[in-house]
């Protein structure tokens, strides 16, 4: 063998399971660690989707607000937005966004950290954690409504209604008032294009706008109790969007159903419980879709026998502003039919 460098020497087997003991380790902490920075996002994120729909309407108003009555485009574009929503997704977008007001609730969210930790209790037969918490609600419709909190996540729930058809009522009956001057002014009364053809271009320009983007909320997690922080996403998501026109009352029996079915995605989106299927169970507001469907109906039939702008901007401001803010307003005792 010819002199030279001698070969390496082989690292003894303990030396190689120590190497791989650390290297598992270290995985094992980036693992926890991607986990803890992901902890606060929800699994499923249907019932953002589905609220998304409900504060499109408000994005809207809130761009038509911003328009000056200077000129016919400004009822023409308010056409094509306020025209363009579906009224079984402006009533379910309301509900599911009215879960997440009730879920963004410090002392409902702090009931439910206390529900999920208790134990199962083998001898009464009853379950624990959320599995418990969700047995106890699917038994009692009035459980989670009796839990500590949960009035607070009611009144919130229910201020946020009655404040949001005060701001969109204030801007509906800005456009009549403005039908009235508008009269006065030659733009306001010069003739538009047929009826039908505007009618259809609202109906494109709705089938053209793709279903809304889900928000980015910074959410907070406590105990397994998950938070939205709606203040966190831009200012159409946050609860007091409204003008800040009172509290609000359920006046109505069928308002406490509508509530229930609040509660309880609000309890389930809490604890990361949601699916499609119980978004699309509980997310429903009958009354209001059927209210909705006919303010959108006699929309059309208003617009259709117009000839003007200030003739439009009468229509949009009670059948697509007032009789919105009536149809999402009765469970909170406002415009209640």
């Amino acid at each position: 063998m010819r002199a030279g460098k001698a070969a390496p020497r082989a690292k003894p087997r303990s030396s190689l399971r120590l190497h791989a003991a650390i290297v598992a380790v270290m995985a094992g902490l980036a693992a926890s660690t991607v986990a803890a920075d992901t902890l606060a996002q929800p699994k499923d994120n249907t019932l953002e989707r589905e609220a998304a729909n409900y504060i499109r309407y408000r994005e809207d108003v809130a761009a038509i607000e911003a328009m000056p009555f200077t000129n016919a485009e400004v009822t023409r574009e308010a056409h094509r937005r306020l025209a363009a929503h579906d009224p079984e997704k402006i009533a379910s977008g309301w509900v599911a966004y009215a879960a997440l007001v009730a879920s963004d609730q410090p002392e409902f969210a702090k009931s439910l950290e206390k529900e999920i930790s208790k134990k199962p209790n083998r001898r009464k037969g009853e379950l624990g954690g959320v599995d418990g918490l969700m047995s106890h609600a699917a038994q009692d419709p009035d459980y989670l409504r009796n839990l500590p909190g949960a009035d607070k996540a009611v009144r919130a729930v229910l201020a946020m209604t009655v404040q949001d058809g005060a701001r969109i009522t204030e801007l509906g009956e800005a456009f009549k008032t403005q039908a009235y001057a508008m009269q006065k002014t030659s733009w306001g009364k010069k003739k538009i294009s047929p009826s039908q053809k505007r009618i259809s271009e609202a109906a494109t320009f709705g089938a053209s706008r793709g279903a809304p983007p889900a928000p980015h909320f910074a959410y907070a997690s406590n105990d397994g109790v998950l938070a939205p922080s709606l203040a966190s996403a831009n200012e159409e998501w946050a609860a007091d969007w409204g003008e800040g026109a009172g509290q609000g009352k359920m006046t109505e029996k069928n308002a406490e159903v509508i509530v229930d079915r609040i509660l309880i995605l609000a309890a389930r989106y809490s604890t990361d419980s949601l699916n499609p299927k119980i978004v699309k169970a509980y997310a429903t507001n009958t009354k209001s879709e059927r209210c909705l469907s006919m303010a959108k109906l006699t929309l059309d039939q208003c617009i259709a026998a117009t000839r003007t702008p200030y003739e439009e901007a009468f229509c949009l401001g009670e059948h697509g502003l007032k009789d919105v803010a009536t149809c999402t307003g009765w469970v909170a005792g406002a415009g209640a039919s």
